[in-house]
């Protein structure tokens, strides 16, 4: 065991003397997967060095465990018991089948045949907190720097909101003079994508952070398609089973590309494809907008576990989401929150808004401008 002694950082400057003196208060411990060691709350005397496997670090919150860190083979586990006689801060379990040397630190510190190694001890470990308050002090400038970036994203999402609620209300009289509500779309999208864009440039963020890289995008761009296609069989679907079971509708056809006009007097093929360019081109600002400003914030600034901070995102970048749309129809908000979902789902999985994107122009050309899924609002 002496010889395994010499790998470890604690006892390198211990001569074998020193180690073979070690060797008679220590013992060695198998810990099964899940197998707390360490208990928050407890006063105890021992501190523990991983000699294979890793541990987890908990801390206790109510009802709930969350995780502090990760230690693997030759670290040291519960050391701060050589500078307080306080119960544990935290707790430590096995993340796998691992084995740790348990040491007596109270021996050590109280019988004299150990002081020499007590006082190298103390030298090691006051080295190693040193560095852990230097990161500490680090973690913390980047705690407050979040707090600073979620004032400054309360602050723009209470303007976008304040704007959005007076500009709808504006744009919404325009609507009856124009042949589609395109237009309005695109004003309140601009409105929004200014204050979002605003928004990352000063939260001090790399915007990658936001979602907005090309890292690996063929990938994403084929992981999106292959994700996507079901949703657009999905939605066939439903359109022939709303307009084959609902009398009123029996007279539309299942592909109606030439829905986006309110009458056939209106029906211009320039005019069609032009609000095909139109769409394809402002998706990728509606997923800036949506994904990238405001679901990637909340998921970062909301507390919680990560599923819960993830779906909370989702749903309320959703909602904001769907209400851009409200100006057409409550119908039409509804049947844009439920693939907003999934999109939210897709920019989470891959941190990027190439597949969302991408997946956003399928699904929206083939509901709007070849389903014609809108005219049966």
């Amino acid at each position: 065991m002496i010889e395994s002694f010499k790998d470890i950082s604690l006892f390198k400057d211990l001569n074998d003397n020193q180690l073979e003196r070690l060797q008679e208060i220590c013992y060695e411990l198998k810990l099964n997967i899940g197998e707390i060691f360490i208990h928050e709350g407890r006063l105890e005397q021992r501190f523990f060095i991983i000699i294979d496997g890793s541990v987890e670090i908990i801390k206790k919150n109510g009802d709930r465990f969350y995780p502090l860190a990760e230690l693997s083979k030759g670290e040291i586990v519960g050391e701060m018991v050589l500078f307080e006689n306080a119960a544990r801060s935290a707790s430590a379990k096995a993340i796998e089948p691992s084995t740790v040397l348990c040491f007596d630190l109270e021996k050590i510190k109280n019988d004299p045949n150990y002081l020499d190694i007590y006082a190298k001890f103390t030298s090691f470990f006051g080295e190693k907190i040193s560095k852990r308050l230097r990161y500490t002090n680090e973690v913390t400038v980047e705690v407050l720097k979040e707090r600073l970036a979620i004032g400054n994203f309360a602050v723009n999402i209470i303007a976008i909101t304040t704007l959005y609620a007076i500009s709808l209300q504006m744009l919404q009289k325009l609507k009856s003079y124009m042949s589609n509500s395109t237009l309005v779309t695109i004003i309140v999208l601009i409105m929004f994508c200014y204050f979002i864009i605003s928004m990352m440039l000063k939260s001090g963020y790399p915007l990658k952070t936001f979602g907005i890289t090309i890292e690996n995008w063929r990938k994403l761009v084929i992981e999106s398609i292959l994700y996507t296609i079901p949703l657009l069989v999905i939605i066939m679907l439903l359109k022939y089973i709303v307009i084959t079971f609902n009398p009123k509708l029996h007279h539309l056809p299942l592909f109606d590309p030439m829905s986006i006009f309110k009458t056939s007097a209106d029906i211009s093929l320039k005019v069609y494809f032009a609000a095909l360019f139109g769409y394809i081109i402002f998706v990728p600002i509606q997923e800036l907008i949506v994904r990238s400003g405001i679901q990637s914030a909340l998921q970062k600034f909301l507390t919680g576990s990560k599923t819960k901070t993830m779906w909370s995102s989702i749903i309320l970048s959703n909602i904001l989401f769907a209400g851009g749309h409200s100006h057409i129809s409550a119908g039409f908000a509804l049947s844009v929150f439920i693939p907003g979902i999934f999109w939210g789902w897709l920019f989470a999985k891959q941190n990027s808004l190439i597949g969302v994107s991408v997946s956003h122009i399928l699904i929206g050309v083939w509901g709007a401008f070849i389903i014609g899924f809108e005219n049966i609002f």
